[in-house]
């Protein structure tokens, strides 16, 4: 769709304090969980003084592991049957892709969030593809070929770097923690992006003018690459 469509525009002059799908911030997203995880477990626990206790980072293979039969972290107010992972989070620059979402038994803005898309830039610091990243994966993720990327190109206008919005890593953000930046995707984009991440999720259903630009996009691309 690059020079089909225009990808960005400016958002409303309320954007920090009404936020919209399409609207890009930066937003916490969590790293991808290995195994084992850094489970937080209590060290030591002074009875007559609470706050003197001290914790651990303990690798903890969750397939094998019951919250029950660990010291209990009531001190702290977990319950003995929740315990605690430490992940480790990066801002990054996001699209929130729904609606605002709430939770039923609290009025909004209280407890209140979006579902965000993390973008990941393309190239490095100096210019080059970051590792595993080719011309041809780039140009393929422009065609709508892989079903986890969607292609946001480069605006030195609105300072977006070229990036793929990365569908596999999808989470909620609450309110508070998303920071809006002034760029927002335009109405046509933020459509494409849904459709799109529909698709990943199990569910194809396109606009026929997509559907028919990726049919064409897949053949032409076939052609020029050959199959991969």
């Amino acid at each position: 769709m690059i020079r089909v469509i225009e990808f960005y525009q400016l958002p409303p002059k309320n954007y920090r304090e009404l936020l919209s799908p399409g609207f890009i911030c930066r937003a916490p997203i969590s790293f991808t969980l290995n195994n084992p995880h850094n489970r937080i477990k209590l060290d030591y626990f002074d009875p007559n003084k609470p706050s003197n206790c001290n914790y651990l980072f303990e690798k903890t293979d969750l397939s094998d592991f019951d919250p029950l039969t660990d010291p209990s972290l009531r001190q702290i107010g977990i319950p003995s049957d929740e315990f605690i992972l430490a992940v480790g989070y990066k801002n990054r620059p996001c699209v929130l892709v729904t609606d605002p979402i709430s939770d039923s038994s609290y009025p909004p803005p209280n407890y209140q969030g979006f579902i965000v898309a993390p973008l990941y830039s393309i190239h490095d610091a100096a210019g080059n593809y970051k590792p595993h990243i080719t011309y041809d994966m780039v140009l393929r993720a422009q065609a709508y070929q892989f079903n986890n990327l969607f292609y946001l190109p480069e605006s030195k206008e609105f300072g977006v770097e070229e990036s793929f919005v990365r569908l596999d890593r999808m989470q909620f953000v609450r309110l508070e923690h998303i920071c809006s930046m002034p760029v927002s995707l335009t109405e046509k984009a933020i459509d494409l992006l849904r459709q799109w991440s529909w698709f990943y999720q199990g569910c194809p259903i396109f606009d026929p003018a997509l559907e028919e630009y990726i049919k064409k996009a897949k053949a032409e691309l076939d052609t020029r690459l050959g199959k991969s």
